[in-house]
């Protein structure tokens, strides 16, 4: 008021010069100060791998809310996440060492935001293929935004159907780890839900890190939809490890992979699969037991129940295998969500010297081994078992690596950046939490052991 009135044009003129540069370095600090989101990773990213997400330039000890928001495909619906945390003196969050106070999980977790998440009510059809958005909130406000694509892989996967073998697909990296080498093999053998879905889980993330990724969908039950691979066997009895072998024969005519480095890599009734196929056959060079099983077990159909003790799970030669039988699976399935751990456990009481016949000779393999198990597993024992096995190969002077996770339940086979939703019929143990925590854990141990089993550690 004073200037406006009673100073000179020139002064008013040149002091007017100096609000507005006042004003225009105000703005531009105002900017460089502005919260924003960063990313060591690239973008893409690829899944299962650290991101190092930063948010910056808040004030010392604020607090915010972070939501995440991804879409797996197309038209389908976005997946959700959110938590409160409080900016550190220098006004940073890291989700890797920054604790969430409240949300969807609390304390440090950099993978937190991902396995935490649940589906929405929310379509929106300008998301891209993968995208993942992070936004940062004060209230109402939008502090900052960032968009970035979450992957299987980030590198060109060349897959195809392998012929003689229904349903088997490999998936092959567009460039080796070492030029001059081929690709060694991991097979991937699914559990109960059958079908090519372990395979479509892990092919393109395996290949994505250097590896001939072999989905090997063994059996495919009936589900309401209809057969997902017409030709396979419908029920889980008697299942030919002799298909496994022909599959290797096939593998080994290529001249694309490296078929005399071969893993298999199996989960639940994949586990059980892979341990006694390595205890069998002398091709497989290193196992991966994600829940795994020391015996051999009864087999059963998905859409009825079989008589009990009749059937068995697996096969060999032609010859049915030993198996121990269950217990009480007709009272398990009168529940609304089945508990099925106790059948395991009590069939195994009930039946010790078909216990004893049916165990897995987990000695005859040589090669490297890794179980990951989760201590509060209720569809079976696996911990139990996955020491069982540690003791077995011990006595025979043959070391095993047991990654064990007290308080996680069946769902440990995963990368940690995936939601824990639990839509399933079945009663699986742990949460989303401790699940989600055991699969960043075992995730790049999983790798690391596969590299150095069949890469020679590169």
């Amino acid at each position: 008021m004073y200037l406006h009135h009673y100073a000179e044009p020139l002064l008013s003129r040149a002091l007017a010069s100096l609000l507005l540069l006042g004003a225009f370095s105000a703005h531009h600090a105002s900017a460089q100060e502005a919260a924003s989101f960063s990313m060591t990773a690239s973008n893409p990213a690829l899944s299962g791998e650290p991101l190092g997400i930063s948010l910056k330039g808040l004030q010392p000890g604020q607090t915010v809310n972070i939501l995440a928001e991804r879409r797996f495909a197309p038209n389908a619906p976005i997946y959700m996440s959110t938590v409160e945390m409080q900016a550190d003196a220098q006004g940073n969050i890291t989700l890797a060492t920054s604790a969430s106070k409240a949300g969807s999980y609390t304390g440090v977790d950099a993978a937190g935001l991902f396995w935490s998440m649940q589906p929405s009510n929310k379509v929106d059809a300008d998301w891209q293929a993968a995208e993942t958005r992070l936004t940062a909130l004060a209230g109402q406000q939008q502090l900052a935004q960032m968009k970035f694509a979450l992957r299987s892989s980030i590198t060109p996967v060349k897959t195809e159907t392998i012929g003689g073998h229904a349903g088997t697909k490999i998936y092959l990296p567009a460039t080796s780890v070492n030029a001059d080498s081929k690709p060694p093999v991991v097979i991937i053998l699914g559990g109960s839900e059958g079908g090519d879905s372990a395979g479509r889980r892990f092919g393109l993330k395996l290949a994505a890190r250097g590896f001939a990724a072999v989905s090997y969908p063994y059996y495919s039950p009936n589900t309401p939809r209809g057969q997902e691979v017409p030709g396979l066997p419908k029920d889980f009895i008697d299942i030919p490890i002799d298909g496994l072998d022909a599959l290797y024969k096939t593998l080994a005519a290529r001249n694309d992979i490296d078929s005399s480095h071969i893993a298999l890599m199996g989960g639940s009734k994949g586990a059980e699969m892979a341990l006694l196929s390595a205890s069998l056959l002398p091709w497989v060079k290193a196992v991966v037991a994600i829940a795994p099983s020391d015996l051999v077990w009864e087999g059963f159909a998905m859409d009825r129940l079989l008589e009990a003790g009749r059937y068995g799970s697996f096969s060999y030669q032609g010859k049915p295998l030993p198996f121990t039988p269950n217990a009480g699976l007709d009272k398990a399935f009168a529940t609304t969500q089945p508990v099925l751990g106790h059948i395991y456990i009590e069939g195994r009481k009930a039946n010790p010297e078909r216990a004893k016949a049916a165990r897995i000779a987990v000695e005859n393999f040589k090669g490297k081994l890794l179980l990951i198990a989760g201590g509060d597993d209720q569809m079976w024992p696996a911990l139990e078992m996955a020491n069982n096995i540690v003791t077995s190969r011990k006595a025979a002077g043959l070391e095993t690596e047991l990654l064990s996770f007290p308080k996680a339940g069946h769902l440990v086979g995963g990368d940690g950046y995936s939601p824990n939703d639990y839509q399933t019929p079945f009663a699986m143990g742990g949460n989303a939490r401790e699940d989600g925590q055991a699969q960043t854990i075992a995730w790049p141990a999983t790798m690391a052991f596969l590299k150095k089993a069949l890469q020679g550690g590169k």
